[in-house]
């Protein structure tokens, strides 16, 4: 029966997409001053295709963008965004539209937890920007441990401080390679959170939602169970 229910955040509770999105509009603007509106819009679609929802490092994502806009950059892009980025995402932070409704069916059912892979002062900042800390029991964030997912121990530490059984505990994320094969090594039940409904997993035969408001029918189905 599942008692508990662990989140990611970046991209399971907030608007990864949107979050980088404003962050480099606001970051690059200074960078393309001669382009038009639907020029610069080309500029951050770019940018947003080459981060890669923020898994890899700042260097690599920059690599094929400084390689399209090499004359427009300084030499210490690289830097200088990566510095941006740490000190200020958090103030781009935007929650997925039915975060709160969902949080507030939820809050008092069952034992919840955010549980974030990154450094503490950015998911710290942008858990508290969004105001959110109240829906939780416990937020875990990997960069305060020295644990990260997918890493089993970090699983087994949330359900020990949300009072639950790794079994008895949901995760919900939207990187398989983390959120995913964490909870599934841990023995938490997985449910993998992705608005690419074309993207292929022929081996993972686990739940898939697009949106956080169908977590319901599969609490549904899990209660039947028990």
């Amino acid at each position: 029966m599942i008692k508990a229910i662990l989140f990611d955040f970046d991209g399971t509770l907030s608007n990864r997409q949107m979050n980088a999105y404003l962050m480099y509009r606001d970051f690059l603007k200074s960078y393309f001053p001669d382009l038009n509106e639907i020029e610069f819009e080309a500029v951050l679609q770019d940018m947003l295709t080459y981060d890669c929802n923020g898994i890899m490092d700042m260097h690599l994502r920059l690599i094929p963008f400084r390689n399209k806009y090499r004359d427009l950059l300084p030499d210490d892009l690289e830097e200088k965004l990566t510095e941006f980025s740490l000190k200020n995402m958090y103030r781009f932070t935007v929650l997925k539209d039915e975060t709160i409704e969902v949080l507030e069916k939820l809050k008092g059912k069952y034992k919840l937890g955010i549980l974030s892979n990154g450094n503490p002062f950015s998911q710290h900042h942008k858990i508290s920007q969004v105001k959110i800390e109240d829906y939780f029991d416990t937020i875990l964030v990997s960069g305060d441990l020295g644990i990260h997912k997918p890493d089993v121990k970090i699983f087994e530490y949330a359900a020990e401080q949300l009072g639950v059984r790794c079994e008895e505990c949901l995760m919900v994320g939207d990187v398989f390679s983390s959120d995913i094969l964490g909870a599934i090594k841990a023995g938490m039940l997985p449910v993998w959170i992705l608005e690419d409904t074309e993207r292929p997993a022929l081996d993972y035969h686990g739940y898939r939602i697009e949106k956080l408001d169908q977590l319901f029918e599969i609490l549904e189905k899990e209660d039947e169970k028990a």
